[in-house]
């Protein structure tokens, strides 16, 4: 009876380690090899991008043609205090990572027009419906590079016009086969998200 007891403990504790030795394995695995980052280093950002869906619900990811791919992007940086913020305005632009190219280097393109911000503290943009895919964006410029996108806001004034040689906020996305995934952004809330910009 005291063996077949002994034997019983001694099964139960062989379980016990190995469900926990495979619990920490796991942890291990989704906090070390499951998380993406971006091969490329942009000094210029000064933040992070929010994605934001009409509902006020963030977006990690979706289909590289839905248009707008997103209904609002929010950054965290506000118009420098030496520019005046009247009239000030944010466009959201999109760049292609390239190995060996400084980030400064990447090509790109604007995916939404200037549009007036509500608060300069507080910029975003709105993605309408006409404005390039993912998709669109990565058959004029290939995601090459780990299939990676960079995403980045721009902030303007009538006076100085687009601040492209000011820090600006980013986000980088991964685009696989007809998806699209954000492996680096913010985490501002998307309630009221659309109230960004002046209508």
């Amino acid at each position: 009876m005291t063996v077949t007891l002994a034997r019983t403990r001694r099964s139960v504790v062989v379980a016990l380690v190995a469900g926990a030795v495979l619990v920490a394995g796991l942890a291990f695995w989704r906090a070390s090899g499951d998380d993406a980052t971006a091969p490329y280093d942009d000094p210029e950002s000064a933040g992070l991008l929010t994605l934001c869906a009409a509902d006020g619900t963030p977006v990690t990811g979706g289909r590289v043609d839905e248009r707008p791919f997103v209904d609002v992007v929010l950054g965290e940086t506000g118009l420098p205090p030496a520019y005046d913020a009247r009239g000030a305005v944010a466009t959201l632009f999109a760049y292609q990572p390239r190995e060996g190219v400084a980030a400064s280097e990447f090509s790109g393109s604007p995916l939404t027009a200037a549009a007036v911000l509500a608060d300069a503290t507080k910029p975003g943009a709105v993605v309408t419906e006409d404005a390039w895919s993912l998709g669109d964006f990565t058959t004029a410029f290939p995601a090459d590079w780990d299939g990676y996108v960079q995403l980045r806001l721009y902030l303007g004034t009538p006076d100085a016009g687009t601040l492209t040689d000011q820090p600006y906020d980013t986000a980088d996305l991964r685009v696989d086969g007809d998806r699209w995934e954000l492996v680096r952004g913010g985490g501002a809330s998307c309630a009221d998200a659309e109230s960004v910009t002046v209508p």
